[in-house]
């Protein structure tokens, strides 16, 4: 009989898409940052997405091993180069991360999985484009995605967050940024005053709304501040949809 195929996830994106194309019972580790789906705080924890236990990994000798981002670039490698398969990726925008969903399905043997899933999705956003139909920049919100306070961290181009933050209505408030996540200078920032900001981590909304400086830009002043869930906000896999949608409903209110 065929050993079944292994696979250790190193990294939340990459096990959510795992479970979504039916690749669940294909997971024999994870790390204790996957928490979505329910199903895979039962898989055994090989550390955290910041720091993997490698030793474990490489002990378990997996089938395939899952990285993802440019934090886990060179871990990727190390495991490349001590022979274990490795799928990587770091997508851009939207359509890569579909993508991703497309090849991680067709290594686990679930291709019919995955075109099903990327099909629903692709509608899902063609929907949100049909909805918001053309709008001018004016019509577009000037919109800031605070990834860390201090230092203050935010998104450009090359980032998936900036495509979403484009597909969702807006504009991203610092798009002619040189990096795709970059620490900027806050009083640039609240020279273009944004009208809309985001983020996942609740406190900063306190920091804002105490901060006499910021009390002044539109966003906060119009309370225009609006919290996410990390799963969404902070990873590329199928709930990226889920993003562009909720954003696009904060962006452009109404029926």
């Amino acid at each position: 009989m065929r050993r079944p195929f292994r696979v250790i996830s190193l990294a939340p994106t990459q096990t959510e898409i795992i479970a979504a194309v039916g690749g669940l019972e294909l997971l024999e580790g994870v790390t204790e940052n996957c928490d979505f789906p329910e199903d895979v705080r039962w898989v055994p924890v090989f550390g955290s997405w910041h720091a993997p236990d490698l030793r474990r990994v490489l002990d378990a000798q997996p089938d395939l091993v899952c990285t993802f981002g440019k934090h886990q670039e060179e871990l990727s490698m190390a495991l490349e180069e001590s022979g274990l398969r490795v799928y990587h990726s770091d997508p851009g925008d939207v359509p890569s991360s579909l993508k991703t969903i497309g090849e991680i399905g067709s290594i686990l043997g679930c291709d019919q999985a995955a075109r099903r899933l990327i099909d629903a999705l692709e509608t899902r956003l063609d929907r949100v484009e049909r909805a918001l139909g053309r709008r001018s920049p004016e019509e577009r919100p000037r919109v800031l995605r605070i990834m860390n306070w201090d230092p203050l961290i935010t998104v450009g181009p090359g980032s998936f967050q900036h495509d979403v933050i484009e597909r969702a209505g807006g504009r991203n408030l610092m798009e002619d940024g040189l990096q795709p996540y970059f620490a900027c200078d806050p009083e640039r920032v609240l020279d273009r005053d944004p009208e809309v900001i985001f983020f996942c981590e609740p406190h900063i909304r306190e920091v804002l709304e105490a901060d006499p400086a910021w009390r002044r830009c539109s966003a906060v002043r119009d309370s225009k501040i609006f919290i996410f869930d990390c799963g969404l906000t902070c990873r590329s896999g199928p709930r990226i949809v889920d993003m562009v949608e909720q954003l696009a409903r904060a962006l452009h209110p109404g029926p």
